[in-house]
């Protein structure tokens, strides 16, 4: 198993992606080759099952896209079927804490380091290396999305093997008391002690959405950045195209 996302991040590159929520596999086909550094399937937040994601994921098997799931929640059943299907990465919502990250780990890494059952179902189908590699390969990404993960920030990045991270921008603004007020000194404040503690520690600060221009979330220093979604895309362009078919008729 080789993750060309990890490898890219390790040498100080900025990753480019997007998450998937419409569960067909002509999204993932479509945007396979679109040249993203990642693909996100969002089964928090969306109605992807596991069954769609494998699809999909089948979908972008050609694809230099790296296939990375957010999964429901820290849970040892969630994160196990996410790998076993091919997921190279997973994102972890609400970890709060460094005991929140390191039962992450373990859920994801095989005896006798960690606690992951054996079955890589279709993950090991066309790579005798998986069992080799896999624990070393798979990034584990948490959500800092509260300000109790805030406050713990350095101690959750300061594992082995924890990599890179993602902010919630909404949860955590919320959880500040400043929701969506991208702005403000308190939300400024929380993204700068993020980019610091990466700093500190050596992994990949992320943000999971954008709440200001994609240049200006990589001159901060981010280094995983999800542009978008497909509903997001998909609704953008369809508002540009309907709002210029509109003014045209109307200077008929």
């Amino acid at each position: 198993m080789k993750n060309r996302l990890k490898e890219s991040l390790s040498r100080g590159k900025v990753a480019v992606g997007m998450t998937v929520s419409i569960g067909h596999p002509d999204i993932t086909d479509i945007v396979g080759k679109m040249g993203f550094d990642f693909i996100n399937f969002d089964t928090q937040h969306t109605p992807l099952s596991i069954e769609s994601v494998q699809s999909m994921m089948q979908a972008m098997s050609y694809s230099d896209s790296t296939p990375i799931v957010r999964v429901q929640w820290n849970d040892f059943a969630m994160i196990n079927r996410a790998l076993d299907i091919g997921a190279y990465g997973l994102i972890i919502p609400f970890v709060n804490t460094k005991e929140d990250a390191v039962k992450a780990l373990q859920y994801a890494t095989f005896p006798p380091k960690g606690l992951r059952s054996y079955g890589p179902r279709r993950a090991i189908m066309r790579d005798p290396e998986y069992m080799a590699t896999a624990d070393e390969e798979i990034l584990v990404i948490p959500q800092i999305e509260t300000k109790e993960a805030l406050d713990n920030i350095e101690s959750i990045l300061s594992l082995d093997r924890i990599e890179a991270f993602f902010v919630g921008p909404y949860d955590l603004s919320r959880s500040l008391g400043v929701f969506t007020q991208w702005t403000s000194p308190a939300f400024q404040k929380a993204l700068e002690k993020v980019l610091n503690a990466a700093e500190k520690t050596g992994t990949a600060p992320g943000m999971l959405a954008l709440t200001e221009e994609v240049e200006r979330t990589i001159e901060r220093g981010f280094r995983l950045i999800n542009i978008g979604s497909d509903v997001g895309f998909l609704m953008q362009t369809a508002a540009e195209s309907i709002g210029k078919a509109r003014l045209a008729k109307s200077k008929r």
